[in-house]
């Protein structure tokens, strides 16, 4: 998929507990921000009109595991 460049432990490390704007075609984060609306002004700014805007959870880690265990 067109989000393979964008590593999500290293999201949930850097950005944890925070909404990011991502550019969809390199995956790169263009906006971050505890409000979603900055992320995405954050993008706007930077010429990215349509990022993909998602939540990075605290611990990415903890979401592997309860995938894994179910």
């Amino acid at each position: 998929g067109s989000m393979k460049h964008t590593n999500y432990h290293l999201l949930s490390k850097k950005y944890p507990d925070q909404w990011v704007a991502v550019e969809s075609r390199s995956g790169k984060v263009v906006g971050a921000s505890k409000s979603a609306k900055v992320a995405y002004e954050q993008s706007q700014k930077k010429g990215v009109k349509v990022p993909l805007i998602m939540k990075v959870p605290k611990e990415y880690a903890t979401y592997i595991l309860a995938a894994v265990s179910i």
